[in-house]
Protein backbone atom coordinates (compact mmCIF):
# COMPACT_ATOMS: atom_id res chain seq x y z
CA UNK A 1 0.00 0.00 0.00
CA UNK A 2 1.28 3.42 -0.89
CA UNK A 3 1.88 5.53 2.21
CA UNK A 4 0.05 8.84 2.34
CA UNK A 5 2.09 11.98 2.79
CA UNK A 6 2.68 12.70 6.48
CA UNK A 7 1.14 16.15 6.13
CA UNK A 8 -2.65 16.31 6.21
CA UNK A 9 -4.30 19.42 4.81
CA UNK A 10 -7.89 20.19 5.71
CA UNK A 11 -9.89 22.88 3.91
CA UNK A 12 -12.96 24.08 5.83
CA UNK A 13 -15.80 26.25 4.53
CA UNK A 14 -18.30 27.72 7.00
CA UNK A 15 -20.47 30.72 7.81
CA UNK A 16 -21.07 32.51 11.08
CA UNK A 17 -24.86 32.44 10.65
CA UNK A 18 -24.95 28.75 9.75
CA UNK A 19 -26.29 27.13 12.94
CA UNK A 20 -24.61 23.78 12.23
CA UNK A 21 -21.18 25.30 11.55
CA UNK A 22 -20.25 26.13 15.16
CA UNK A 23 -21.27 22.64 16.26
CA UNK A 24 -19.20 21.08 13.48
CA UNK A 25 -16.25 23.25 14.44
CA UNK A 26 -16.32 21.99 18.02
CA UNK A 27 -16.71 18.35 16.98
CA UNK A 28 -13.85 18.62 14.53
CA UNK A 29 -11.63 20.26 17.16
CA UNK A 30 -12.36 17.41 19.58
CA UNK A 31 -11.39 14.91 16.90
CA UNK A 32 -8.18 16.79 16.19
CA UNK A 33 -7.30 16.77 19.89
CA UNK A 34 -7.67 12.99 19.88
CA UNK A 35 -5.76 12.46 16.63
CA UNK A 36 -2.34 10.98 17.24
CA UNK A 37 -0.73 12.95 14.40
CA UNK A 38 -2.42 16.31 15.01
CA UNK A 39 0.93 18.08 14.77
CA UNK A 40 1.04 17.16 11.09
CA UNK A 41 -2.37 18.66 10.29
CA UNK A 42 -2.74 22.01 8.53
CA UNK A 43 -6.24 23.53 8.65
CA UNK A 44 -7.27 26.21 6.15
CA UNK A 45 -10.50 28.11 6.85
CA UNK A 46 -12.53 29.64 4.02
CA UNK A 47 -15.56 31.89 3.71
CA UNK A 48 -19.00 30.80 2.53
CA UNK A 49 -22.09 32.99 2.82
CA UNK A 50 -25.48 31.30 3.07
CA UNK A 51 -27.27 34.67 3.31
CA UNK A 52 -25.64 36.33 0.32
CA UNK A 53 -27.09 39.79 -0.41
CA UNK A 54 -29.63 39.48 2.41
CA UNK A 55 -30.20 42.35 4.78
CA UNK A 56 -29.96 41.39 8.48
CA UNK A 57 -33.21 40.12 9.95
CA UNK A 58 -34.23 38.07 13.01
CA UNK A 59 -33.05 34.49 12.70
CA UNK A 60 -36.47 32.84 13.30
CA UNK A 61 -37.99 35.03 10.59
CA UNK A 62 -35.24 34.05 8.16
CA UNK A 63 -35.78 30.37 8.93
CA UNK A 64 -39.50 30.63 8.27
CA UNK A 65 -38.77 32.26 4.91
CA UNK A 66 -36.27 29.55 3.97
CA UNK A 67 -38.05 26.50 5.41
CA UNK A 68 -41.58 27.49 4.50
CA UNK A 69 -43.33 27.31 7.87
CA UNK A 70 -43.06 28.11 11.56
CA UNK A 71 -43.29 24.40 12.36
CA UNK A 72 -40.26 23.56 10.25
CA UNK A 73 -38.34 26.49 11.70
CA UNK A 74 -39.19 25.46 15.26
CA UNK A 75 -38.16 21.88 14.56
CA UNK A 76 -34.81 22.94 13.18
CA UNK A 77 -34.10 25.33 16.06
CA UNK A 78 -34.90 22.59 18.57
CA UNK A 79 -32.57 20.14 16.81
CA UNK A 80 -29.75 22.66 16.67
CA UNK A 81 -30.25 23.76 20.29
CA UNK A 82 -30.06 20.16 21.53
CA UNK A 83 -27.00 19.40 19.42
CA UNK A 84 -25.37 22.62 20.58
CA UNK A 85 -25.96 21.86 24.25
CA UNK A 86 -24.25 18.50 23.77
CA UNK A 87 -21.14 20.46 22.74
CA UNK A 88 -21.50 23.09 25.47
CA UNK A 89 -22.89 25.74 23.09
CA UNK A 90 -25.89 27.97 23.77
CA UNK A 91 -28.11 29.00 20.85
CA UNK A 92 -30.30 32.01 21.64
CA UNK A 93 -32.29 32.10 18.43
CA UNK A 94 -34.59 34.87 19.66
CA UNK A 95 -31.70 37.35 19.63
CA UNK A 96 -29.77 35.95 16.66
CA UNK A 97 -29.68 37.72 13.31
CA UNK A 98 -29.32 36.28 9.81
CA UNK A 99 -27.91 37.97 6.71
CA UNK A 100 -24.92 38.57 4.45
CA UNK A 101 -21.75 38.04 6.51
CA UNK A 102 -19.30 39.63 4.07
CA UNK A 103 -17.93 42.07 6.66
CA UNK A 104 -17.46 39.40 9.31
CA UNK A 105 -15.63 37.13 6.86
CA UNK A 106 -13.45 40.00 5.64
CA UNK A 107 -12.49 40.79 9.23
CA UNK A 108 -11.67 37.13 9.89
CA UNK A 109 -9.49 36.89 6.79
CA UNK A 110 -7.46 39.85 7.99
CA UNK A 111 -7.28 38.39 11.51
CA UNK A 112 -5.86 35.17 10.06
CA UNK A 113 -3.06 37.18 8.50
CA UNK A 114 -2.27 38.51 11.98
CA UNK A 115 -2.34 35.07 13.58
CA UNK A 116 -5.70 35.78 15.23
CA UNK A 117 -8.01 33.93 12.88
CA UNK A 118 -9.14 31.27 15.33
CA UNK A 119 -9.79 33.82 18.07
CA UNK A 120 -11.75 36.05 15.69
CA UNK A 121 -13.87 33.22 14.32
CA UNK A 122 -14.73 31.89 17.76
CA UNK A 123 -15.58 35.38 19.00
CA UNK A 124 -17.93 35.96 16.07
CA UNK A 125 -19.73 32.65 16.57
CA UNK A 126 -20.20 33.31 20.29
CA UNK A 127 -21.22 36.94 19.82
CA UNK A 128 -23.80 36.14 17.16
CA UNK A 129 -25.18 32.88 18.54
CA UNK A 130 -25.10 33.25 22.30
CA UNK A 131 -24.80 36.97 23.06
CA UNK A 132 -27.14 38.26 20.38
CA UNK A 133 -24.66 40.86 19.15
CA UNK A 134 -24.88 42.00 15.54
CA UNK A 135 -22.02 40.83 13.32
CA UNK A 136 -23.44 43.03 10.55
CA UNK A 137 -22.85 46.35 12.31
CA UNK A 138 -19.49 48.00 11.68
CA UNK A 139 -19.08 49.41 15.19
CA UNK A 140 -19.95 46.08 16.78
CA UNK A 141 -17.44 44.30 14.53
CA UNK A 142 -14.74 46.82 15.46
CA UNK A 143 -15.42 46.17 19.14
CA UNK A 144 -15.31 42.40 18.66
CA UNK A 145 -12.03 42.71 16.78
CA UNK A 146 -10.55 44.76 19.62
CA UNK A 147 -11.60 42.06 22.09
CA UNK A 148 -9.36 39.52 20.33
CA UNK A 149 -6.39 41.84 19.96
CA UNK A 150 -6.92 43.60 16.61
CA UNK A 151 -6.06 47.29 16.70
CA UNK A 152 -9.15 49.50 16.36
CA UNK A 153 -7.75 51.56 13.50
CA UNK A 154 -6.69 48.40 11.70
CA UNK A 155 -10.16 46.88 12.14
CA UNK A 156 -11.81 49.99 10.70
CA UNK A 157 -9.50 50.03 7.71
CA UNK A 158 -10.21 46.34 7.04
CA UNK A 159 -13.95 46.90 7.08
CA UNK A 160 -13.58 49.83 4.68
CA UNK A 161 -11.29 47.89 2.31
CA UNK A 162 -13.02 45.98 -0.48
CA UNK A 163 -9.96 43.85 -1.16
CA UNK A 164 -10.78 41.48 1.70
CA UNK A 165 -14.33 41.13 0.44
CA UNK A 166 -12.89 40.18 -2.95
CA UNK A 167 -11.10 37.34 -1.15
CA UNK A 168 -14.44 36.24 0.30
CA UNK A 169 -15.79 35.98 -3.25
CA UNK A 170 -12.76 33.98 -4.39
CA UNK A 171 -13.03 31.57 -1.47
CA UNK A 172 -16.67 30.95 -2.29
CA UNK A 173 -15.84 30.46 -5.96
CA UNK A 174 -13.25 27.87 -4.98
CA UNK A 175 -15.91 26.01 -3.01
CA UNK A 176 -18.37 26.09 -5.91
CA UNK A 177 -15.69 24.85 -8.31
CA UNK A 178 -15.34 21.60 -6.34
CA UNK A 179 -19.06 21.13 -5.91
CA UNK A 180 -19.66 22.57 -2.44
CA UNK A 181 -23.29 23.66 -2.12
CA UNK A 182 -23.65 24.00 1.64
CA UNK A 183 -21.71 24.34 4.86
CA UNK A 184 -20.08 23.18 7.05
CA UNK A 185 -17.85 21.38 4.56
CA UNK A 186 -14.49 19.74 5.28
CA UNK A 187 -12.12 18.54 2.56
CA UNK A 188 -9.22 16.38 3.74
CA UNK A 189 -6.16 16.12 1.46
CA UNK A 190 -8.39 17.36 -1.37
CA UNK A 191 -10.10 13.98 -1.67
CA UNK A 192 -11.97 12.99 1.50
CA UNK A 193 -15.05 15.16 1.97
CA UNK A 194 -17.25 15.49 5.05
CA UNK A 195 -20.42 17.53 4.81
CA UNK A 196 -22.45 18.55 7.83
CA UNK A 197 -22.00 18.54 11.60
CA UNK A 198 -20.91 14.93 11.81
CA UNK A 199 -20.09 13.20 15.12
CA UNK A 200 -16.58 13.63 16.52
CA UNK A 201 -15.88 9.96 15.86
CA UNK A 202 -16.53 10.39 12.16
CA UNK A 203 -14.07 13.27 11.94
CA UNK A 204 -11.51 11.19 13.83
CA UNK A 205 -12.05 8.20 11.57
CA UNK A 206 -11.57 10.43 8.54
CA UNK A 207 -8.29 11.74 9.94
CA UNK A 208 -7.03 8.23 10.67
CA UNK A 209 -8.03 6.94 7.26
CA UNK A 210 -6.42 9.91 5.53
CA UNK A 211 -3.23 9.19 7.43
CA UNK A 212 -3.13 5.58 6.30
CA UNK A 213 -4.69 5.66 2.88
CA UNK A 214 -4.45 7.49 -0.39
CA UNK A 215 -7.81 6.92 -2.02
CA UNK A 216 -10.81 9.03 -2.92
CA UNK A 217 -13.62 8.61 -0.42
CA UNK A 218 -16.58 10.86 0.22
CA UNK A 219 -18.92 10.97 3.20
CA UNK A 220 -21.97 13.18 2.77
CA UNK A 221 -24.98 13.70 4.97
CA UNK A 222 -28.05 15.36 3.49
CA UNK A 223 -28.89 16.67 6.95
CA UNK A 224 -27.25 19.20 9.24
CA UNK A 225 -26.00 21.57 6.53
CA UNK A 226 -27.06 25.03 5.44
CA UNK A 227 -27.02 26.53 1.97
CA UNK A 228 -28.54 29.61 0.35
CA UNK A 229 -31.95 27.92 0.14
CA UNK A 230 -32.09 27.04 3.82
CA UNK A 231 -30.98 24.58 6.50
CA UNK A 232 -31.73 20.87 6.36
CA UNK A 233 -33.72 19.33 9.20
Amino acid sequence: MKTVDAKITIDVWSDFVCPWCWIAKKRFEKALDKFEHSGSVVVNHYSYRIGRNMRPLPFPEALIQKLGSSANADMMMKQVSNAGLSEGLVYNFESMLFGDTSKAHALTIAAREMGLGEQMAERLFFASTTEGRSIFDKEELVQLAKEVGVNEQKARSILDDDSKRDIVDREESKAHSIGVRGVPFFLINKKFAISGAQPTEQFLNALNRSWKENQITETTNSEQICDESGCKI
